[in-house]
């Protein structure tokens, strides 16, 4: 039964889905195909749906199963990838799954999100052969454009909400474990608020033999705000932006109890010596639970090797909000923009400020005593014969909050690869047993969420 999982997981690797490039759009599309023929094939009423954004790659809607006395659930993945070239640092050929002695699988989208797509439609597939029937009416919401902002997936789904009827819980396949030994359940994602602070001086670059000492250069008045931005703590501040965080509960504190976290191993994987709070529990609820600001780079500003002597007319910096519950991003951007304006007030520069939205995203939370948690937990432990975390992501994923408000129904997220699995990076893999055990585990819970009924 591995050989069929695996050969199905190879097939859907050799399509290049990369949402970020257009010339692979044909590519994106055949992938879809192929997910579709492969559920109508174990009995899911399976549909292409084109996406309302022109341009932007179709959706794959599925269903099976109309009992009224059933829960319904959805089920939701994406079939794109991001970019990868041998060229990029790869052992293997990206697009070629490759089996190494070490258990893995390795090529682009394994964890990230094609393994998720198999152990789902395998899943399903078994519990039908098995059965006859599902425990629960199936759901299928397969997108195209998750690594490039989910575009037009809001307007699609929106436009064809009957297709799916009442859904009384969302799957979201589309994480990972906590640890690389423990298996988690994901219940929460930070939301993010992205802008570009810009300063236009000179109408153009100009030669610091020539102007410098003379004029109020763009990038030293951005570097002087920026450095405004955040304390050497780490505290935000940006007026207000902590005034509607929620206070920390005792049963949220509880939830960190049950978490194998190595502060030593965190800090090693990411090559530092120290972190802000050298303590474990704080350093997950800053990484999960606190919001921060970060900055990412520096549009305009020279950054080759060696050095030249440009003073730049115009800089943007790049800046990012990571929010929490309650913050909401237009009020949080609205709070940056006074912040910043008036914090350049203040150096009565000639030289003139715009802010720029860039992007956004809603935090999500999700009820961990819920149905989706309490099967999903008994799960877990069934197969795995591990006490599993609940965990949260210091990322964001906007569309979850989306589809509890569109449905009307609650969310979980289900990890089945490891952190170690380096999803996005070089070498991306899954563990075949990971790949199996997600399989299993889904029929887990799905079943236990029919008993619980």
């Amino acid at each position: 039964m591995n050989d069929d999982i695996l050969d199905f997981l190879r097939q859907l690797i050799a399509f290049k889905s990369v949402s970020s490039d257009t010339s692979q759009a044909e590519n994106s599309r055949k992938t879809a195909e192929y997910i579709k023929s492969n559920l109508e094939i174990i009995g899911v009423h399976a549909d292409l749906m084109e996406n309302e954004t022109k341009g932007k790659n179709p959706l794959v809607f599925g269903k099976l199963g109309e009992d009224p006395e059933k829960k319904t659930i959805l089920f939701y993945s994406h079939y794109d990838v991001q970019p990868a070239e041998i060229a990029d640092g790869w052992d293997t050929d990206p697009f070629i799954l490759t089996e190494k002695e070490d258990g893995y699988v390795y090529g682009r989208g394994t964890d990230d999100d094609k393994g998720p797509i198999v152990a789902t439609i395998f899943a399903i597939k078994e519990l039908v052969k098995d059965h006859g029937s599902l425990p629960v009416n199936l759901r299928i919401l397969y997108e195209g454009e998750e690594e490039s902002s989910s575009g037009g997936f809001e307007e699609t789904v929106l436009r064809n909400k009957d297709y799916f009827g009442q859904v009384d819980g969302i799957m979201i396949l589309d994480t990972s474990w906590f640890t690389d030994g423990q298996p988690s359940l994901d219940y929460g994602f930070r939301g993010i608020t992205y802008l570009g602070v810009e300063i236009e001086g000179p109408s153009s670059d100009q030669h610091s033999g020539m102007v410098g000492g003379t004029i109020r250069e763009p990038l030293i008045d951005l570097i002087y705000l920026m450095s405004r931005f955040v304390d050497l703590e780490g505290k935000v501040l940006v007026d207000g932006f902590y005034d509607k965080v929620k206070p920390l509960t005792d049963e949220e504190t509880k939830l960190y109890e049950n978490l194998e976290f190595s502060l030593q191993e965190y800090k090693d994987s990411i090559g530092i010596s120290k972190v802000l709070v050298e303590d474990s529990t704080t350093t997950l609820m800053n990484m999960w639970r606190n919001p921060c600001l970060s900055i990412h780079g520096i549009e305009g500003a020279f950054s080759g090797a060696g050095g030249k002597t440009v003073v730049p007319g115009k800089v943007i910096g790049k800046v990012s909000m990571r929010l929490v519950p309650d913050q909401e991003p237009e009020e949080i951007t609205k709070l940056f923009t006074k912040f910043v304006e008036a914090e350049f007030k203040k150096l009565h520069s000639p030289n003139q400020l715009t802010i720029t939205p860039l992007g956004s995203g809603d935090w999500w939370l999700g009820n961990v005593n819920n149905f989706l948690f309490t099967s999903g937990k008994v799960a877990l432990k069934q197969y795995w014969k591990i006490e599993p975390s609940f965990a949260r992501s210091g990322g964001s994923i906007p569309i979850i909050p989306f589809m509890e408000s569109t449905f009307n129904a609650p969310a979980i997220g289900i990890g089945i690869g490891q952190p170690s699995d380096g999803a996005h990076g070089q070498n991306e893999r899954i563990r075949i047993k990971n790949l199996v055990g997600g399989k299993e585990v889904i029929k887990l819970m799905l079943t236990n969420i029919a008993e619980q009924s």
